[in-house]
């Protein structure tokens, strides 16, 4: 909006308004055509100027609209030079092979959109291999369900990576039933053809390059073959309660869960996102009956880290457990899964798997080491990616 017009004071047109005789410098008499052509060139000028004024105020605003302005980027980002460590030039002798699994609402087109530009999109495949699904439960059979079934059909006719669980409803309930429908996905192909199995959510962000680069200093040492041993990599917490399989596979009450004792305290990936070696997943799937995986969110990450403590405890006849108030009482302690006990190698990497700044109980700023990153937006994901330091982690493509 243009200020008031008492804003203004106007010029003196007249000559003797004028300080001084010395500022006044006669103009040449000019013809009627000449003043209706100057007329027409200013007309024209200005409205070509404010044309382009619309189109820069459309861009800068499309542009502010679409950033990310950080909350604070001193708090967001912790970068130095001297910081930078030596493994970031550093690239594997052979790529990492991931099966990879992002467990996404059934209508999260929106967030999987954005991890297939922002995350997937241009992966060095010098350093990591990688096959994904996105893993959805069934929508609602109604109306909006039907568009959003028809949604996901055309979605997989682009993209052909939307895992469709269809006995599971897309509810936070039933989680740890995706889950374990992820699991079987990974262990669908043989062990021997892939390194891990990483499970993320849908508002994470993952370098893939660091991840693969950073191994060797996170085995410490060690000489670890993942397609040959049990390996658990992400961000560790601490838990105590254990699970027996109670509810069979097809049941569709929501509301069952299976057992819960309480036992020794052990770790499990908290929600970021984890790795599982190949082996491990293998592991997994060779027990008979399954591994109890009806269990209410939030423990569906917790009974990952209990499975693995289960394979080794449930086998140790001096613990007590805590049963509940329905366990019949004869028997005192859990059936072990396998017939012998099984160790798991478990690194909790603490520098790279985090949650954002101001976010989750494990937040920390971003860094050289961050390779998941939890409670990431949409946009904050792509502004991520375009930092000078992750340059070369993607292909242009």
């Amino acid at each position: 909006m243009y200020p008031p017009s008492s804003q203004y004071s106007l010029l003196p047109t007249d000559p003797e308004e004028a300080e001084s005789p010395i500022d006044v410098i006669p103009q040449p008499k000019r013809q009627p055509w000449v003043n209706s052509l100057r007329t027409r060139r200013f007309a024209f000028l200005t409205a070509g100027s404010l044309a382009l004024l619309l189109v820069a105020g459309l861009y800068w605003s499309y542009v502010f609209r679409h950033s990310v302005v950080f909350p604070s980027p001193d708090s967001t980002f912790a970068f130095s030079q001297d910081s930078r460590p030596s493994w970031v030039n550093t690239p594997p002798s052979e790529p990492l092979v991931l099966r990879i699994a992002v467990m996404t609402r059934v209508d999260g087109f929106e967030r999987r959109n954005a991890i297939r530009e922002a995350v997937f999109r241009g992966v060095r495949k010098e350093d990591v291999s990688i096959e994904y699904r996105f893993f959805v439960g069934a929508p609602p059979d109604n109306v909006k369900g039907k568009e959003v079934r028809k949604l996901i059909e055309e979605e997989n006719e682009k993209f052909n990576d939307v895992h469709l669980v269809e006995e599971i409803r897309d509810i936070p309930e039933r989680l740890s039933e995706k889950r374990y429908a992820a699991l079987k996905w990974a262990g669908s192909v043989s062990n021997a053809s892939y390194d891990y199995f990483l499970t993320m959510d849908s508002d994470t962000f993952v370098r893939f390059v660091p991840l693969a680069r950073r191994l060797p200093e996170l085995y410490e040492g060690k000489k670890v073959n993942p397609r040959e041993e049990p390996v658990l990599i992400g961000r560790m917490s601490m838990h105590l309660t254990y699970f027996i399989t109670r509810v069979p596979d097809g049941n569709e009450d929501p509301g069952e869960e299976d057992e819960v004792i309480k036992g020794p305290w052990f770790q499990y990936p908290a929600g970021i996102g984890y790795m599982l070696s190949s082996a491990l997943v293998k592991i997994f799937l060779s027990t008979d009956p399954p591994l109890p995986h009806h269990i209410h969110y939030p423990s569906d990450d917790v009974m990952i880290g209990a499975w693995i403590a289960a394979l080794r405890v449930f086998h140790d006849e001096t613990i007590e457990w805590q049963f509940g108030s329905d366990h019949p009482p004869e028997v005192l302690r859990p059936k072990p899964f396998l017939p012998n006990p099984v160790e798991t190698l478990i690194i909790d990497d603490v520098h790279g798997w985090h949650d954002f700044p101001g976010r989750g109980d494990h937040d920390a700023p971003i860094s050289w080491d961050s390779v998941c990153t939890h409670h990431v937006t949409v946009d904050e994901m792509k502004e991520i990616r375009r930092r000078l330091e992750f340059l070369g982690e993607w292909k242009v493509e």
